[in-house]
């Protein structure tokens, strides 16, 4: 069978869409190994596996951690470490590792395949700098159409890629599990300038409680009763600007997990509006734990600012978490999300995220236990169809013909 090696700019801890893609293969035969980087406060490797088998981890150790400095010592290591690795295929997660791909697998002869899971060039933390865009856009040309295989997460960004770059991308949509699989932990080993760990997991150490004593804390005191929760990047182009304003008029609390680029913002829009004791923030935490966590919110939160081709045409992993955790959510109504909430409307949708229009839509769904009801009972019929179990057949598929 053959070997993948898989190259991300995140340190995969908290990356299900990546774990989901490796577990699968890794479950059909495939030696599957995945690179990312080791950035300052990384949980150990590896993370537990899903479905039951492992695949190798690898973090590289970079001295910058953002900014061009981090990108130019990244894809340096990471262009050293594919010349060398025994490999098949190698695939690019996203514009920010293509070059080192194309690079080693032409010098090597490999096959080579793109993942793109956004329209890189125009996410808003690229667009709203000009001669940032223009770099990306120029590797965009340069590189993209040396990749004769790859892959996106919905159709329509599948057709924005051959009209802007005449490329034919498959579509494998990122759909949480339809199962509730226990997950747990292992112990890592390590590897000279890279965590490395490939050790068959134990099934007998689950994670029944949450290691944060903060979380553990907010759950049992200020979200102890109907919370809302945002799950994933906190980065721009995600509505927070909206969003946190509007939770001077909602009935609930809301907590965000996760981290990013408009990070810091977000702090302070919450202090700007008096809101430090009804929206609280808590950094990622497992993907194990967070199954735990989404279920017990009332409602998710799926926004996006309408400007920019990549938010507009987005299918945000939260969209489906939501679904599988069995809560309603407020979503934005934007193409691909209008159309699967057409045929399955297990999310309540707005038509433009004002501060005025997300207080309202929250509340009713806050007060409305009618549309609560019927939304939450849409989630168990969805969940039963859009799956990974079901979606996973078009990765095997894809893979089995390189």
């Amino acid at each position: 069978m053959q070997s993948i090696v898989f190259t991300v700019t995140n340190d995969i801890s908290f990356d299900q869409r990546m774990h989901r893609i490796c577990s699968s293969l890794a479950a059909h035969g495939y030696q599957v190994r995945i690179i990312g980087v080791n950035r300052v406060g990384s949980i150990p490797l590896p993370i537990p596996p899903l479905y039951g088998a492992s695949y190798q981890q690898q973090r590289l150790n970079c001295v910058f951690q953002k900014g061009p400095l981090f990108y130019l010592e990244f894809n340096i290591k990471l262009l050293i470490i594919l010349c060398s690795l025994s490999y098949d295929i190698a695939c690019a997660i996203d514009l920010d590792t293509i070059l080192p791909v194309w690079v080693a697998t032409w010098l090597r002869r490999k096959k080579r395949v793109y993942d793109a899971h956004e329209y890189f060039t125009e996410m808003k933390e690229v667009r709203s700098r000009p001669r940032v865009q223009a770099v990306w856009k120029w590797i965009e040309r340069t590189a993209v159409p040396h990749f004769k295989q790859g892959y996106t997460v919905n159709q329509h960004l599948a057709d924005l890629f051959f009209e802007q770059l005449q490329i034919k991308l498959e579509v494998i949509r990122n759909l949480p599990s339809g199962q509730n699989q226990p997950i747990s932990r292992q112990t890592n080993t390590t590897q000279k300038g890279a965590v490395l760990a490939e050790e068959p997991m134990e099934q007998d150490h689950l994670l029944y409680t949450f290691t944060s004593n903060k979380l553990s804390q907010l759950i049992n005191n200020q979200l102890k009763s109907k919370f809302i929760i945002y799950q994933g990047a906190v980065n721009q182009g995600r509505a927070f600007e909206q969003l946190i304003p509007a939770m001077q008029w909602v009935n609930a609390p809301l907590l965000i997990v996760g981290q990013g680029n408009f990070l810091a913002q977000t702090t302070a829009l919450i202090k700007e509006y008096g809101l430090e004791q009804k929206v609280f923030i808590h950094p990622p935490i497992p993907p194990a734990e967070l199954k735990m966590l989404t279920p017990k919110a009332h409602i998710g939160i799926t926004l996006f600012e309408p400007e920019g081709i990549n938010q507009y045409y987005s299918l945000a992993n939260r969209f489906f978490d939501y679904m599988a955790a069995g809560i309603p959510q407020l979503c934005v109504n934007y193409p691909m999300y209008a159309e699967i909430v057409k045929e399955h409307p297990f999310a309540f949708l707005i038509n433009d995220t004002n501060p005025s229009t997300i207080a309202t839509a929250l509340n009713n769904l806050l007060s409305d236990d009618v549309l609560y009801s019927r939304l939450q009972q849409e989630c168990s019929k969805a969940t039963k169809v859009l799956n990974w179990e079901n979606e996973s057949n078009q990765l095997i598929a894809f893979y089995s013909r390189l």
